[in-house]
């Protein structure tokens, strides 16, 4: 059966979108990311750097600086969404008669 006809994905075309259970290559490969993330933080307390402002001379300055980015980023994307997002009927056609598809003659 296919997803069009019960609503179901098909069992061998898994969906993923990260808010399931996540298979185990994937769960292993974020554990994997994130252990290098600790190691990179790690490092930075005893990697001697030519730092050219006062702030870089903080351990972990730039993680936090670029995980406070995306996370600025990311809210000005959700104000921005409601400046530019249409309506959910935006691409209906006037008058209400939906389109069948079929390419027949008009």
């Amino acid at each position: 059966m296919s997803e069009k006809d019960t609503g179901q994905p098909d069992p061998g075309h898994e969906i993923h979108d990260f808010t399931g259970p996540l298979s185990p290559g994937v769960a292993r490969l974020i554990r994997v990311f994130l252990a290098l993330c600790v190691l990179l933080v790690v490092a930075d307390f005893f990697v001697h750097r030519h730092v050219e402002q006062p702030a870089e001379k903080i351990p972990g300055f730039y993680a936090g600086y670029g995980f406070l980015g995306c996370v600025i980023l990311v809210l000005a994307a959700k104000e921005l969404r409601k400046l530019v997002m249409r309506p959910k009927d935006y691409y209906d056609p006037p008058g209400g008669e939906a389109d069948d598809g079929g390419g027949g003659e008009r």
